[in-house]
């Protein structure tokens, strides 16, 4: 009896042992399974991203890098490269799914936005550059009526210093209008489509690129249509700083005095 009952136990023992082993065997298959570096598959926008973590982190580094999205606002970049970031740590592949997904939207809706941005700003390019030819006649003729006018009143009311004084600040700001207007006509006319925007000069690339954050608020906020006429507003202002160091009085030629 006794040897009977050590024998009974110790296939006991061993069946426990077989049972505890085979669990282990399973989680340790379930778990190899749950984070095989094959099982990352996932499809967005048609497009399917399948491989190893480390593949697939390429394929969305690459697209991150896509020329299309250079010139993103350091705010905006900040937040892409966060998600990024978290996306390539995950290593169970439904976070990581979740994580480039989530990385996919941000991006692709920059790509929206930027198509819009860049549709907008070239339209108001096309039409400050339509306008420049209309008002430079009216910015000349404002500057030499006031010359008129201020060499009048020197010539037959010499003391009258006050008025003097008015008419020479008024003469000073038309004479800035005028120069700043046609160094900023000059720099419009080279602007002959939407190559401009696409691959800007150092003036257009700068504007671009300090708007581009407001530009966003105003789309992730729905507020489309107010984009154009801001983005008018800005350029304008923005060229005029550009030309107040770069003009020279001395060089300012007429080219309507025969029609005032």
């Amino acid at each position: 009896m006794k040897g009977e009952f050590s024998l009974t136990k110790s296939v006991q023992i061993r069946f426990l042992v077989l049972i505890t082993m085979l669990l282990i065997t399973y989680q340790a298959d379930a778990q190899r399974k749950l984070i095989s570096p094959n099982r990352y598959r996932f499809k967005y926008r048609s497009e399917l991203y399948k491989g190893t973590r480390l593949q697939i982190t390429k394929q969305l580094r690459t697209i991150k890098n896509n020329s299309k999205f250079v010139g993103i606002p350091e705010e905006i970049q900040e937040e892409l490269n966060t998600l990024f970031g978290k996306t390539k740590k995950q290593p169970i592949p439904k976070y990581y799914k979740q994580h480039a997904i989530l990385f996919l939207d941000a991006l692709y809706s920059y790509e929206e936005f930027a198509n819009i941005y860049e549709n907008a700003l070239y339209e108001v390019v096309r039409k400050v550059k339509k306008d420049m030819y209309v008002v430079d006649f009216k910015f000349e003729r404002a500057f030499t009526k006031t010359k008129i006018v201020l060499d009048r009143v020197k010539k037959e009311d010499a003391g009258n210093d006050k008025e003097i004084e008015r008419l020479t600040k008024d003469l000073y700001d038309s004479e800035t209008k005028l120069l700043c207007h046609r160094w900023m006509k000059k720099r419009f006319e080279k602007y002959k489509d939407i190559d401009i925007i696409k691959n800007p000069d150092l003036l257009i690339m700068e504007f671009k690129k300090s708007e581009a954050i407001n530009v966003f608020r105003m789309y992730t906020e729905n507020n489309i249509a107010a984009i154009t006429p801001y983005l008018e507003n800005q350029i304008i202002d923005f060229f005029y700083k550009k030309s107040l160091p770069e003009i020279h009085p001395d060089k300012l030629n007429l080219k309507y005095i025969d029609k005032i």
